[in-house]
């Protein structure tokens, strides 16, 4: 099978995915507002208010008015009023949502000052407005292309590399720079869920969310243990491979991350406080829809907006398309109908899109290249050496 049929049913897979994971979300969304009455009839319309009486635009331009004792229960003893979409954003607090974009707007300039700060620790210099400007061009990227969250760290990867000489060590500083945000994404559903140990739709996940915890901890034991490294890494067969010397370097690269313990360490408090922005923006987008969000359930709703983010960064359909959906419609089924929890997937990728924007005036202007070759010496790790045969991948 060649790479590229190989290519093409991997995008297929993606698209198949996608499609049915939205089918299965959609599949119980209505445009119109369902009133469900205690004998069991439906009444389909538009809620115009909802106090009692409630009062119901039906689909032929009556009005019906409903008394409020009338309506069944749900089990949380509220009246089964199932909103549909037009009712759903109608309703929303454009406040609120103006405010979720407040929240999200600093997430940016975090990623980038994180950024900075990994490179600065494999002595690669870069301004912070040049590391701010790549992060919302990256987060642009994101939903601009097929690719999904992978285009940003491509973007990234590669102009990050034309700031510098040593391309090795900042490609790998982009592939840490993600595996540092998704490990902490992982790692507070984990402290999430062991915090919420009465909610039923958290124990669901608590055992997956646990194993891959504890995977990751004895793969980072393994990796940087000098007495496992000896023993599980064949490096002479590793020597053999062409791309070795970039590998050794990648390595060197990691161990030089471990080493700075202060770099790491801010680049983890920066990261836990720009997801809390990020996941408090999304809280604030089903208040402003009308779920049922308060203090009482914050937790819950940061462990499953935590999980949405961890799905949207897997590889997969471009952005979670279709399985984030999925997963909102899961874990907030108790707090919303299945119309507002589709809103609150819809608003919350226009809320991340709307903050992005100013990545697009980068990327359109190319103001992420560098205004001049610096000249930094591969070997910035000790006992690493040069390579003086490596080019600029662009110049300008």
């Amino acid at each position: 099978m060649t790479p590229r049929v190989r290519k093409r049913l991997f995008d297929a897979l993606r698209i198949a995915i996608c499609i049915a994971a939205l089918w299965f979300v959609i599949r119980g969304v209505t445009v119109r507002d369902h009133v469900i009455l205690a004998d069991g009839e439906e009444v389909v319309g538009t809620v115009v208010a909802d106090a009692d009486p409630i009062e119901v635009l039906l689909g032929d331009g009556e009005r019906r008015d409903i008394p409020l004792s009338s309506v069944a229960l749900d089990e949380q003893g509220a009246p089964m009023i199932a909103y549909g979409l037009k009712t759903a954003l109608m309703h929303s607090s454009k406040m609120l949502i103006l405010l979720a974009m407040l929240l999200h707007l600093p997430v940016g300039v975090l990623q980038g000052i994180r950024l900075q700060w990994l490179l600065r620790a494999q002595n690669i210099h870069i301004g912070y407005w040049e590391c701010i400007k790549f992060s919302f061009a990256g987060n642009f990227l994101n939903f601009a292309t097929p690719l999904g969250s992978n285009a940003g760290d491509v973007f990234k990867a590669y102009f990050v590399s034309t700031h510098t000489d040593r391309k090795t060590e900042a490609i790998t500083t982009i592939a840490m720079d993600r595996a540092i945000g998704l490990g902490t994404l992982i790692l507070c559903v984990a402290i999430i869920t062991l915090i919420g140990v009465g909610d039923s739709r958290l124990a669901t996940i608590r055992p997956y969310v646990l194993t891959v915890v504890g995977l990751g901890f004895l793969f980072i034991l393994a990796y940087f243990s000098p007495v496992l490294r000896k023993h599980l890494i064949p490096r002479r067969w590793l020597a053999r491979l062409p791309m070795f010397e970039h590998l050794q370097r990648a390595d060197q690269s990691a161990h030089a991350l471990i080493a700075s313990k202060g770099i790491l360490a801010g680049a983890i408090l920066t990261t836990l406080a720009l997801q809390v922005l990020a996941i408090g923006a999304y809280f604030v987008v089903a208040v402003a829809l009308g779920l049922d969000a308060h203090a009482g359930n914050v937790l819950a709703y940061y462990a499953y907006f935590y999980t949405g983010a961890v799905i949207q960064a897997l590889p997969g359909p471009p952005q979670g398309l279709g399985t984030v959906e999925l997963a909102y419609r899961f874990f907030l089924a108790p707090f919303g109908s299945p119309s507002q929890i589709v809103c609150v997937a819809f608003l919350a990728r226009i809320v991340v899109l709307v903050v992005a924007l100013p990545g697009l005036l980068v990327t359109m202007t190319g103001s992420y290249r560098p205004r001049s070759v610096q000249v930094d010496q591969p070997d910035a790790m000790p006992g690493t050496p040069a390579d003086d045969s490596e080019q600029d991948l662009a110049t300008t």
